[in-house]
This record gives structure tokens, sequence and C-alpha cells, in this order.
């Protein structure tokens, strides 16, 4: 996904070859001294089981990655070797669920986010997501908070329905057609448009346009198109490889040409773009990025460049997180419901009661809908949308997990797909079954699509209203066919269908 454009090295072979020798001799070079420094530090860990290359290198993790099958592979091994896999020369993957509160717990003890979070810094700085400091991601989090509070999420449904709306309108064209089409593109338009209407108080306006094509400014004053949602894809994808290995960090910097670092450069002049526009709109406080400005002070005095900086950083994620995780989630959901017939019927039922036989509904009959809440946990739990395990890094002193001492330092993480599907927690973990959420067993503590503990995603509850106002949606206006029972999936950071072809007809 983010391999050098032909043509771009083409035209600069020698700088490119230049960059590239280097690169391959640094890593190369990396590789050869990890071997021989954990041939001697990684007496503590020979106990602990894993492929062989994961022994010695991070190759094996950085391989799997890069063909977006990471947490396949990190499953395979723990179906091999066991709860502990050594999948890196110093990570331990732990697929218990007892661990989730160990690794991804609260309070000084806690785990920190590892130095794998390094690579999604944007901007030169890092946003709520990737910072790793435990005092100033508290710092930020009060901050943000207020953007996600209750009443924040109260002002923001009537402008989801708005962009709902115009979603109808598009998707009304296609029941024209009759044909089968990629909704998974729409749901991206449909997800940025009202990300961008919430965060910076316009639309992108790719639902109007019916392309993700968006102009960015560069630092120069220039300005170019680029392909938003080609640039999240590729940001992401090299982000998660590079992050396992301090060394693919520093190498991604020689080489420029890479198409995941000009998604990186191209996200951030976009982002950059948004936060100059909207602190020039004074002092509205309905969006995101307003209740930001307003939280810092930079509404009663113009912010530095260091402080556009930062919130750039924060534009960032908000474009990433708050459009990703929702469109891939929401394609996902409504493949499961539709190729589920007694699902299908029953949801459909429940929510024509709940609206009253109208094909319209409100969040405030959305959210007396149980059954709803409980497709959406199981589809997100199924599929997994976060399926690798996250990054954290053992205290000073070490910690005990799983019976097994950890020294400081020692890389950890929990294999969420691994979770979402062990037997033991799920009983029929394979089986695409809402009722298991209303059962009475509580098992939301293991649903890992919006992570874990202190660092769990600020926004999932916006997403939450977001994905069950859609398909709520969706399924009262339309009748949903898909084309394959099958849904293929890759994996950047997030995983995530490689498409959704449906046909729709109007009910």
């Amino acid at each position: 996904m983010f391999l050098p454009d032909l043509n771009e090295i083409l035209a600069g072979v020698a700088t490119a070859r230049l960059y590239g020798l280097a690169a391959l001799l640094l890593i190369c070079g990396a590789c050869v001294l990890q071997v021989v420094i954990w041939r001697q530090k990684s007496a503590k860990y020979q106990q602990i089981p894993g492929p062989f290359l994961a022994r010695w290198t991070s190759l094996w993790l950085t391989y799997h990655a890069y063909r977006g099958r990471r947490y396949k592979a990190v499953h395979a091994a723990h179906m091999r070797y066991g709860v502990l896999v050594r999948i890196a020369p110093n990570h331990i993957s732990v697929a218990s669920p007892d661990a989730l509160s160990i690794i991804y717990g609260q309070g000084s003890r806690a785990p920190a986010k590892s130095p794998f979070y390094d690579s999604f810094v944007c901007n030169g700085k890092p946003s709520i997501f990737s910072t790793r400091d435990r005092q100033e991601h508290s710092a930020k989090r009060r901050i943000v908070s207020h953007a996600f509070s209750s009443s924040a999420l109260q002002e923001f449904i009537p402008l989801i329905h708005s962009t709902i709306g115009d979603f109808t309108q598009r998707m009304d064209e296609f029941c024209n057609n009759a044909e089968y089409f990629d909704a998974l593109l729409w749901f991206n338009y449909l997800a940025f448009d009202v990300l961008s209407d919430l965060a910076f108080g316009e639309r992108i306006g790719m639902l109007k346009q019916g392309s993700d094509l968006v102009e960015i400014e560069r630092p120069d004053g220039s300005t170019a198109h680029e392909n938003a949602i080609a640039l999240v894809d590729e940001r992401e994808h090299l982000a998660a490889i590079v992050g396992i290995h301090p060394v693919l960090q520093v190498a991604v910097r020689w080489l420029p040409f890479l198409s995941g670092s000009k998604a990186t450069s191209g996200l951030e002049d976009l982002a950059r773009r948004q936060v100059l526009k909207r602190l020039s709109t004074g002092a509205n406080r309905n969006d995101i990025l307003g209740k930001l400005i307003a939280a810092h002070g930079w509404d009663l005095r113009p912010p530095t460049s260091d402080e556009v900086a930062e919130l750039t950083a924060e534009a960032v994620t908000l474009l990433i997180a708050g459009s990703d995780t929702t469109s891939n989630s929401i394609a996902v959901i409504l493949h499961y419901i539709a190729t589920h017939p007694r699902v299908y019927k029953k949801i459909l039922e429940l929510l024509l009661e709940a609206s009253s036989g109208r094909n319209e509904i409100t969040y405030e009959q959305v959210k007396d809908v149980p059954y709803l809440q409980a497709t959406i946990n199981e589809g997100v739990r199924l599929h997994s949308t976060t399926a690798i395990g996250l990054h954290r890094s053992a205290p000073p002193g070490g910690l005990v997990c799983c019976g097994h001492f950890f020294p400081e330092g020692t890389e950890l993480s929990v294999p969420a797909w691994t979770i979402g599907h062990d037997p033991q927690v799920w009983g029929d973990p394979d089986t695409f079954r809402p009722e298991r959420w209303l059962e009475g067993k509580e098992n939301r503590q293991y649903l890992l699509a919006f992570g874990k503990g202190p660092r769990a995603c600020i926004g999932q509850n916006l997403a939450n209203i977001e994905m069950a106002l859609v398909l709520s949606t969706i399924l009262l206006r339309y009748n949903v066919e898909v084309k394959s029972q099958k849904l293929e999936t890759t994996e950047g950071f997030m995983h995530k269908p490689l498409d959704c072809w449906i046909r729709l007809s109007l009910r």
C-alpha cells in the first residue's frame, strides 16, 4: 500500500537509490546488532515460545504487518504456542482476558504506550492518541473531553441527522439504477462529511461531489488535490509497520518518495488548512475544533505557530479516527446483518416498532432499541475493528502478568482478534449472535473495538451514535442485498473491509 510511485523514482534514480541503499544498510545493520544484543540479554524470555525469526528480529512482525495480516499471524502463533508468545525480541503477546486489566490498566503503575506510537506523531507534535507521556495525555484528555461530553454530543446529533439526509438522497439514486455498488466508498464519504461538519464547522463535501478528492494547501502556499481515503489508508499502513522498530522510523525519514510518507504530509496539509480556516472564523464554539480553541484560550488571543502545530496534530487524529473506524464498522455490521436473515428480520421489526412504522428515526428512538446496540457490539467483536494488540511498555520495576514477571521496558500487548474469538469468553466465538449481549453475562470488558483503559478512544460514544443512526436509517429505508456472502478484509493499523458491494431498493 505504501510502495513508491515508479515515475517519481525514475525522476530521481540516483537519489532514490542512494536513499534506498542507505536505508537498507541501516535496517540490516540494526537487525544484526539486535541479534547480537538479544543473544546476550534475552535469557529472561527464552522460556517464552514463538516463531524462530521473531525471537531474534522484528522482521517477522514487520513482514506480516506489511502484508496486512499481522493479526492472523499472531493469532496462529497463539494457537500453536499458547497464551504467551514472543512476536519480536522484546515484545510478548499475551492472549489472556485476565491480562487486559494489567496491561491496559489504570494508575501510576500501569504500562504506558510504547515507542510504537511515535510513528503516529504528525506535524512534529504528538496528539492525544500518539502521546506516550502519562501526564501530557491526562492534560490533553481533560481539554479534549469537553468536545465529547454528553452536552456536546447532544449538540452534534442534529448535524449527523442532516448529513445522513444528504446520504440517503445519494442512496436513492442507486435504488433507481438497481445495480450493485461499493457502499464502503459512500460510507467513507458519509463519515468524512459528518466528521468535518462536527470537527471543523463545515462539511468537506464528499457526498455532494461523490468523490474523496480534496484540495490541500502546502506549507509554501501552493495547492494540490489528493484522495483523502487513500491518504488515511497509506498513512495508517506505513505507521503500523515502521512503529514496530525504532530504526524503521528513522529509515522512513530517508525515503521521502514513499507514498505512505507523502500521505502523512498530505494529511498534515489538509488538517492545517482546516485549522487555519477555523481560527479565522472567530468565536463559534459549536464544533470540536472550536471547543478545543476555546479550552486553550486561543479564541482570546492568536495561537503561536507552535500551538497551531499542536492543533493540527489533533485535527489529523480527528480526520483519521473519526472517519476510518466508523465507516469500516458500518460496512462490516451491515454485511453481517444482510447475511443473517434471522438478525435482519428481528432488528427491522424492532426498528419499525420504535419508529412507529416510519422509514425515518431519531436518536431518541434509536437509543431505546437495545438489540441494535447489541448488533453493533457483535459486529465489531467478530470483525475486530482493532485486531492487533495495542503496544504497551512494562513500567519501572516491571510487572507480573499471567504468572510471569516482565522487566521494565518489555513491550506487551493483548491481541484483540484472539480475545474476540476466545471460546472461553464467548462460547461460540465465530457465530454472529447479537443476543449474547442481552443475556446478562457481562462480556463488555472484553470488547476491544475502541481500545481499553485510560487510553481508550475518547470518541467512542460519538461513533456509536453515528453507527446507530446510519444503520437504522439504511435498514428502515431500504431493502439491502449483498453481492457476496464473504467479506474480504485487510489490515493497516485498523482492520478493514476491502469493499462492500450491495444493491438497494426502497422499502
